[in-house]
């Protein structure tokens, strides 16, 4: 049977050409003029693919993309723009679209992306049913500006096909960045391949990692593909990379620069085209130092780092992940919606959350089980005051707004005065500071951090006195 393609676009020779090119193809297509009018298509066809245009004169394509990933989540979506804008590619990815093609395009390259697009969804179907990823951990929740800003990282190295080391503490989602990297990147028509190289002994890793010939050692009874092989034109994601033998990590390295390695017992180099994205908890650069991590590999592997932000650190988060978390319980256990008493919430804004995300996922099962009242009250959690952090109880909206009244509030009766240049002087000088060490005195790379020119990150370094010394304030 035909597969149905849904064209909203308003441009109608833009319309025009891509209806020709894809009935050619053997498409069965629907058009729309805008957005409105394809939304109602997409609910009549119920299309395999959508391509949409970002600028319609009624609804702009990121509102339609949302309503279309709200009813049909699991549609593709091609988006197509004469405005080639970063953040439009960003937020197009980050609201669920597989690509993003700015025009003026060949047939041909959307055509291929079409191509991708559906055996994209096939193939993520039946990943879906493979891995069966448990349903309360198949995204990431959170609406902080952390996560915010770690999301459209993530858009932004989806695009590439860099390699990214992930950084974060235990329980926090590694491998969840990993894998979202992955769907949103021109590799998602391929395998997913995951390693954790802390759960595997160091004498099996090489063989898991490698593969082996028959023979090669007692009980290789037969020859077997490695991960390296198992990933070929996907992503292979090399989970606590940190504790990875010294032995191996030299093997990792060669694998990286020439894409070549050697079964275990066998004499022929194979070649694999591997994404690889790694993770650990360790602070690597510590390991660095030590001599338990090699160097070269650390910036082979460190080329795009991405931090995630521990649960302590956005608070205000914990709301919405708690509710996600007991809705995901009522849909499984098919039972009445829990909530959580008022203390209950406030208990879980104090506590510190060592395991992160996997431990309030598991406290709240835990009191969604034991609980004998349609309320979760505090005495259903098990948790102890001790393990409350009594020193931030705020969100830092609510720290900065506090903050900010003590600030503001003795300027209230004084007519004039310079109120904006104090506060804003004791924002940014701080935050100048650290960037300018982050990047180790690098103008070029400060400045399009902060997203500001290079003439403005002088002033203001000249203001604060952080030009002579690399950022650094001198004392």
């Amino acid at each position: 049977m035909a597969k149905k393609i849904l064209v909203i676009e308003d441009d109608q020779s833009m319309r025009w050409v891509l209806e020709k090119s894809l009935s050619r193809e053997g498409y069965k297509v629907t058009s729309a003029p805008d957005g409105r009018s394809g939304i109602a298509a997409a609910f009549e066809v119920t299309p395999d693919l959508v391509i949409l245009d970002i600028l319609m004169p009624d609804i702009d394509g990121l509102t339609v993309l949302r309503k279309l990933k709200e009813s049909h989540p699991q549609l593709p979506v091609l988006i197509i723009t004469a405005q080639n804008i970063m953040t439009h590619a960003v937020e197009a990815m980050r609201r669920g679209a597989y690509d993003y093609l700015p025009k003026p395009f060949d047939i041909s390259v959307l055509l291929e992306r079409v191509d991708r697009g559906l055996a994209q969804i096939e193939t993520a179907d039946s990943q879906r049913e493979a891995e069966a990823i448990p349903a309360e951990m198949e995204d990431m929740i959170g609406t902080s500006p952390l996560m915010e800003g770690l999301f459209k990282a993530m858009g932004r190295v989806a695009a590439s096909d860099a390699t990214v080391l992930v950084l974060g503490e235990s329980g926090t989602g590694k491998e969840l960045v990993a894998r979202a990297i992955h769907r949103f990147s021109n590799r998602a028509s391929g395998p997913f391949v995951a390693v954790n190289a802390s759960a595997i002994p160091g004498e099996l890793l090489e063989s898991v990692l490698f593969g082996h010939e028959k023979g090669a050692f007692t009980g290789a009874t037969d020859t077997r593909k490695g991960k390296f092989e198992l990933a070929a034109g996907g992503t292979l994601f090399l989970d606590e990379i940190g504790d990875m033998p010294g032995n191996l990590q030299a093997k990792i390295l060669r694998v990286l620069e020439n894409r070549e390695f050697e079964r275990v017992g066998g004499q022929r180099s194979l070649r694999s085209d591997v994404r690889v994205i790694s993770a650990t908890h360790r602070e690597l650069w510590e390991a660095v130092k030590e001599g338990d991590f090699r160097e070269d590999l650390y910036y082979r592997l460190n080329v795009v780092s991405l931090r995630i932000p521990p649960l302590r650190e956005r608070r205000e988060d914990i709301p919405v992940l708690a509710g996600h978390f007991l809705r995901v319980f009522a849909e499984e256990e098919g039972s009445e919606l829990r909530t959580l008493s008022e203390g209950a919430m406030s208990v879980l804004l104090k506590h510190v959350w060592p395991g992160n995300v996997r431990e309030l996922l598991n406290t709240l099962k835990r009191a969604y089980v034991l609980a004998s009242d349609p309320v979760i009250h505090t005495s259903d959690l098990g948790l102890s005051m001790e393990g409350s952090d009594k020193g931030v109880e705020e969100t830092f909206d609510e720290f900065i707004r506090k903050w900010m009244h003590e600030i503001v509030a003795p300027w209230s009766t004084i007519e004039e005065g310079d109120l904006y240049e104090q506060v804003m002087s004791r924002v940014e000088m701080p935050m100048f500071e650290m960037v300018m060490e982050a990047v180790k005195g690098n103008q070029v790379r400060a400045a399009k951090v902060l997203g500001i020119n290079r003439n403005t990150l002088r002033e203001r370094l000249r203001k604060y006195d952080l030009l002579k010394k690399g950022g650094k304030k001198k004392k």
